[in-house]
């Protein structure tokens, strides 16, 4: 049996059942470590085009922040136990249309953390055996196929498979700082201290695009806020302890290695292999069996990083999905594997559609990285925030809280004025995808689409075999609109009620109209929303609530020596087919139930009643339950 989680103001949520939390804090470190531990591999050479050597210094400042922000996303993780990251956060704290931008900025980054991970690791790859680095973005699009199959699988083998390469990763990583120390070239530490001094002599302006460039290195972070629905419970401890396991390992890797890299590496290699600094670093110190090492494990724990995003992407799709910001078919679950295909493919082919257009091109893909993830760190620092001012939460942490807000606001304005291609490249994917998703909630898109002739006939055809399936296979009394079309006759009434599950009360006030009507009969009328109707009828079949609500709005009926007809019928539009069914059954009223924040409410409320509103004909009049 599920039960919610407790936690210190947490909100009260049904958590999935025990046996799939299998996440145990080992393997949430595994997951995220696969993509911030990964960011050491390619950051430090994106930075060094860019702000020469003082890269250390601005890693350095950015892990400060990264290690204020860490702590927010574990209080995060067990708030939204249900998962979903930013888009729960700031759906909860500023509405829904703020969780879906956020959603869309959140997915940009891991469509471009899966493209410049990939790439990365091909480039890693290519190192020792040159045929990888004829063909980077071939190798990268196969890597990323690769994963799709992973993830549609389950996340088990996933997380499994990050925590092995993950630790793999770890242990090659420490074993290059030690060969660095224990085997230094002439001159070494005198050239890391004059790098470390050159650093201090910079401007205003240099160090915020140094600083926000640096949050690169932690573009996985916002994974962990994604595993919430794997995580054993309770989450709370699970996700404080993988979270520190993360912040640990991080801290004694990625500023040290930076440090060593751009102060002890030859300029010429600096410029002409900035895809590979730490293997580079790893063979100057160690000689070929250490850059093998390196180049094994960023190999691996690069691809794994993609995968790590594959996973984020997809449960952002499926939090959209919750909110009506996406398709319903985008949930639709693997019928041997029981894992999402439909999203985690959505997840996998946008990213690599970026990587093709984009030829590989690592500064190119870099550029472009900040916009999403900083948007993203600021809706859910913001976010946060606001929930801990209203539970009344005002503390030293709210402060700090508001101080980290800050501190990621100025490194993402600083990128917004200073890298204006990816802010236009950002923008512009932000508004088509709030375009997408509010055609999708308020049914603009799939309204135009099935208005189209062959669109219109093909769904009629599936309509009436859905139908034609339901009267074959309905194992409780429930009508198909054609079946009580012909009922009509026998058993008029002027009195259609549109539900999901039981309302009583709607019943109540129902069966009361249709009695001062001196009638004894209501429809009670079940509408199948579905965007894809192009599906085999046997697909469609009476969901548990629907079930519940016909036998429970039957007896209520029966106590009073009603007639109450249950009737069902599919559509892509819940409006379309209320009309539909208002028309064939000759009603003169539809009465609807708005009160109730169940799924009764998320079915009828906004577009529904809205579009019942503007679209029933004149002489059906419409009746609102509150």
């Amino acid at each position: 049996m599920s039960r919610p989680e407790a936690g210190e103001n947490a909100p009260r949520r049904v958590l999935p059942d025990l046996d799939l939390r299998q996440l145990t804090p080992l393997l949430v470190w595994g997951v995220v470590f696969a993509d911030i531990g990964t960011s050491i591999y390619y950051v430090p050479g994106i930075l060094f085009s860019q702000v020469g050597n003082s890269t250390p210094l601005f890693v350095l400042a950015a892990t400060i922040g990264f290690m204020l922000l860490a702590r927010k996303y574990v209080e995060i993780c067990w708030r939204f136990p249900e998962g979903g990251g930013v888009v729960s956060v700031a759906s909860n704290a500023f509405g829904e249309k703020w969780g879906a931008f956020g959603g869309l900025l959140i997915c940009i980054d891991y469509f471009l953390t899966s493209a410049i991970s990939s790439t990365s690791g091909i480039h890693y790859l290519g190192s020792v055996f040159p045929f990888f680095e004829h063909h980077v973005v071939l190798f990268a699009l196969l890597s990323l196929s690769v994963l799709a199959l992973v993830n549609i699988i389950g996340i088990r083998e996933s997380a499994m498979l990050s925590l092995c390469m993950a630790g793999l990763a770890f242990v090659v990583n420490i074993v290059v700082i030690g060969v660095v120390v224990l085997n230094p070239i002439p001159g070494q530490w005198s050239m890391i201290v004059e790098n470390l001094r050159n650093s201090g002599h910079l401007s205003t302006r240099e160090f915020l695009i140094g600083f926000s460039g640096a949050w690169l290195a932690f573009s996985g972070l916002e994974s962990i806020s994604q595993l919430g629905s794997a995580m054993k419970l309770p989450i709370q401890a699970t996700a404080s302890r993988g979270m520190k396991f993360v912040v640990g390992t991080v801290l004694l890797t990625s500023p040290v290695l930076t440090l060593f890299s751009v102060a002890l590496l030859p300029y010429a290699t600096k410029v002409h292999d900035s895809e590979r600094f730490i293997s580079e670093l790893g063979f100057l110190h160690g000689g070929l069996p250490i850059k093998i090492a390196v180049v094994s494990s960023a190999a691996a724990l690069l691809l794994l990083a993609a995968n790590t995003a594959i996973i984020g992407s997809y449960h952002v799709f499926l939090a959209l999905s919750d909110h009506n910001y996406m398709p319903a078919a985008i949930a639709a679950r693997n019928r041997r594997y029981k894992t999402p295909h439909v999203a985690i493919l959505t997840a996998t082919i946008l990213p690599a559609g970026i990587l093709f257009f984009a030829k590989g091109n690592m500064v190119l893909l870099g550029n472009l990285y900040a916009f999403g993830l900083l948007g993203a760190f600021v809706l859910s620092s913001a976010g946060l925030d606001l929930i801990r001012w209203r539970a009344e939460d005002r503390g030293l942490r709210f402060w700090v809280g508001v101080a980290t807000t800050l501190i990621v606001l100025v490194a993402w304005g600083t990128n917004l004025y200073t890298k204006q291609a990816a802010t236009v490249f950002g923008v512009a994917m932000v508004a088509l995808g709030m375009t997408l998703a509010l055609g999708t909630r308020h049914r603009w898109i799939a309204d135009f689409v099935y208005k189209q002739g062959w669109v219109k006939r093909r769904a009629e055809e599936r309509r009436i075999e859905s139908e034609q399936h339901l009267e074959a296979q309905a194992q409780v009394e429930i009508l198909s609109l054609a079946q009580a079309k012909d009922v009509a006759k026998l058993y008029p009434s002027s009195t259609l009620v549109a539900m999901r599950t039981l309302n009583p009360g709607l019943i109540t006030e129902a069966m009361n109209r249709e009695r001062g009507r001196k009638g004894a009969t209501i429809y009670a009328l079940f509408v199948e929303e579905r965007t894809g109707l192009f599906v085999r009828a046997s697909d469609f079949e009476l969901e548990p609530d629907v079930v519940e609500g016909i036998v429970g709005a039957s007896r209520i009926a029966e106590r009073e020596g009603f007639t109450l007809i249950p009737v069902w019928t599919v559509s892509h539009n819940a409006v379309e087919g209320i009309i539909r069914a208002a028309e064939t059954l000759g009603v003169t009223a539809v009465m609807v139930g708005v009160s109730q924040r169940s799924a009764v409410y998320h079915l009828l409320r906004g577009h529904v009643v809205n579009g019942l509103a503007k679209r029933l004909p004149s002489y059906i009049r419409l009746l609102l339950y509150t």
